[in-house]
């Protein structure tokens, strides 16, 4: 049943597969037609725009040139620095005559006009243009022009303030005039153009999809019905494309504006859907085809070497037994699958390794556990704090006495903690701080213990046990074999999620050699003492609980002192489920 559902389901992806695959090639041809059309459209229109510009620059910069000369012009000079009782007819035609020769080498300037800051002008064809004269006095010459300090601007239209007869376009070079002997503002010289210059240029350009406007929309020359599809991105100095719809078609719309004037070239071409060739199709066809048989042959191969062999391993592996992970004997082809089989047999083994290693650290554990328990609980312990309280009875009274007897009770109930393997690292302190209590009753002086435990340590789980056997470890292998009095320090501080624990003594110390060889498990004794179980099986049982190697530090000098730090995941008490 379970094989044949796989193959159907087999089936049906390489069936999603073709489809997905046929929709992706179709979708794919469209697109890259799409593409190919708008590309071969931005690089006619490029190749359009760039070229109509260059010859446009080209022409208008003859102008520019003329202009300048004009300027310059001695009669023209002349004109402009008469003082207006000496400015007359004949000075202004001088100035006209001047500039006529320097326009005898050119065509299609229509007019040029010379203004004085009195108002007073000289014009080449005064009949062209009508002049609206008030512009050009001298406080209301046009301010973008006279910034430029000479440097010339070009104008559509003049900018409004001159119109031509006949209402036709003209582009007008307008610059500030400035006198060569006191670099003063003398003047202000317009230049129009007529867009017949403009026109010549075109002719290199047949098609109707082409026309030049000005930046702001206002129709040159060329077809006028593309201005409506004229915006301001589209006057940028570098060639802009826009496609847009417009019902069942699409256009592409080119812009560019040229640099120096305020004219900007438009261009707007079709972009026609083109058809598959048929021997696209043919091809389309055949790779169908290969596509098709060739999923076929790979859905058929999957079935015999894969999703068979694979029903076969997972029916052996059902055969086995429920309750325990067994072996495969089923023979398989030698391949992917048989890999499999080996690594499923091998994994049954690490698995079955992993359980004994498992059962054996957790017995280690118990043992462990086990024997702290039996340190604590052997009656050597027992008996020597009954005898310290009995001699304590005879010293000090009975008060004395039962305060001690409440701290033994309380050590043992604490300590047995109900059989629970985990308490806060509060309750761990506190059997500690009974544990001393007992031990300073039978030493004396020669114990002092001191406490820095965070106060969001306390709330820490710890495994039970982990701080008294490091604290009998310190007074039997440390202080006591010193031989004077001493200091033992519990601490207990988190930092960045982890608890750190230490239990610092001033007893006799260790060598840095012994210290590495309890860590790394090669010397299970401490000072030379045999059988000093405490360190090792804490160690141990530590490392089991937070499932990490990295444990214990030691910090220890001979003769001065030693400090076991315990170094594991900080797990709060409201953190626990």
């Amino acid at each position: 049943m379970r094989r044949g559902s796989l193959s159907r389901r087999l089936r049906f992806m390489l069936f999603i597969v073709v489809a997905v695959m046929t929709v992706a090639f179709i979708v794919s041809t469209f697109l890259i037609i799409r593409k190919e059309e708008q590309d071969s459209a931005v690089r006619e229109a490029e190749i359009r725009l760039l070229g109509l510009s260059g010859s446009i620059s080209s022409s208008f910069e003859s102008y520019l040139e003329l202009s300048r000369l004009i300027i310059m012009d001695e009669d023209v000079m002349c004109f402009l620095r008469a003082s207006s009782g000496e400015v007359g007819p004949s000075e202004a035609n001088d100035a006209k005559y001047g500039i006529q020769a320097i326009l005898n080498v050119t065509t299609g300037v229509d007019s040029v006009y010379i203004f004085r800051k009195d108002g007073i002008y000289a014009c080449t064809k005064p009949k062209v243009y009508t002049l609206n004269d008030t512009i050009f006095s001298e406080d209301r010459w046009p301010v973008r022009v006279v910034a430029l300090s000479g440097r010339p601007a070009q104008y559509v239209n003049g900018n409004g303030a001159l119109m031509k007869i006949n209402n036709q376009p003209f582009v007008s070079i307008e610059r500030a005039i400035y006198d060569l002997n006191n670099q003063q503002l003398s003047g202000y010289m317009m230049m129009m153009i007529s867009k017949s210059v403009l026109d010549q240029d075109l002719m290199a350009y047949p098609e109707d999809n082409i026309c030049i406007i000005s930046r702001t929309g206002n129709y040159v020359t060329g077809n006028r019905d593309l201005v409506k599809y004229y915006n301001i991105s589209l006057a940028s100095y570098e060639c802009a494309h826009q496609i847009r719809e417009e019902g069942d078609e699409r256009i592409m719309v080119s812009g560019m504006g040229i640099k120096g004037t305020s004219l900007v070239l438009l261009s707007v071409d079709k972009m026609e859907g083109t058809a598959i060739p048929g021997d696209t199709m043919r091809i389309f066809i055949f790779l169908m085809a290969v596509i098709v048989i060739s999923l076929t042959v790979i859905g058929r191969y999957i079935t015999l070497n894969i999703t068979r062999p694979i029903f076969r391993l997972s029916r052996a592996m059902e055969s086995g037994d429920k309750d325990e992970l067994v072996p495969l004997e089923e023979k398989l082809p030698n391949n992917e699958i048989g890999l499999l089989v080996e690594a499923y047999n091998s994994m049954v083994a690490r698995v079955k390794q992993l359980i004994q290693e498992l059962l054996s650290k957790e017995q280690s554990v118990q043992r462990a556990e086990m024997r702290v328990l039996q340190e604590q609980i052997k009656p050597h312990f027992l008996y020597n704090s009954i005898g310290t309280i009995s001699a304590l009875a005879l010293e000090n009274g009975s008060e004395d006495v039962s305060s001690a007897l409440e701290t033994l009770g309380r050590f043992y109930r604490n300590f047995l903690s109900k059989g629970d393997r985990e308490i806060t690292l509060e309750k761990e302190v506190a059997i500690v701080r009974d544990y001393l209590s007992l031990q300073k009753l039978r030493y004396g002086d020669i114990l002092e213990d001191e406490y820095d435990v965070d106060e969001e340590a306390g709330d820490c789980i710890v495994p039970k046990l982990i701080l008294q056997p490091l604290v009998e470890n310190s007074i039997y292998h440390g202080i006591r074999q010193k031989g004077e009095p001493g200091v033992i320090k519990i601490s207990a501080h988190i930092v960045e999620g982890i608890l750190h624990l230490s239990v610092y003594d001033t007893g006799v110390g260790m060598n840095y050699e012994t210290a590495q060889e309890i860590m790394s498990g090669k010397k299970k004794t401490t000072q030379g003492v045999e059988d000093s179980f405490g360190l090792w099986g804490t160690i141990e049982r530590v490392r089991y609980y937070s499932h990490i190697d990295d444990v214990v530090k030691i910090d220890s000098k001979e003769g001065e002192f030693t400090k076991i730090e315990l170094v594991i995941p900080a797990v709060r008490r409201r953190e626990v489920s």
